[in-house]
């Protein structure tokens, strides 16, 4: 059932995609700075979508990145306090 749901939103989804790019071919001018050109629209906003998400992969790549890194670090310390209980209980055993 749950598949059969995420089938029809991703149908509905390009549904409302192929709809919003054929009424959005226009031309529409772009400008880089060093080149001005034309395109159609529906490409100047996917192009847009596409860095976005681009950008947005690299981001949180790089803070699963440091998660993952933290997490390794604390790992670490707690292997460490864990194996100088283990001496201390052993040191207090031996004492006693």
């Amino acid at each position: 059932m749950l598949s059969l749901l995420r089938i029809l939103v991703v149908f509905v989804a390009a549904v409302i995609g192929l709809l919003f790019g054929y009424l959005n071919f226009q031309s529409a001018p772009i400008d880089l700075l060093v080149v001005r050109t034309q395109a159609p629209l529906v490409v100047l906003l996917a192009a847009a979508f596409v860095l976005g998400l681009l950008i947005a992969v690299v981001l949180f790549t790089l803070r699963v990145i440091r998660l993952k890194t933290r997490l390794s670090s604390s790992k670490r310390k707690l292997k460490d306090a864990e194996a100088e209980i283990d001496s201390l209980r052993s040191a207090h055993a031996g004492n006693a």
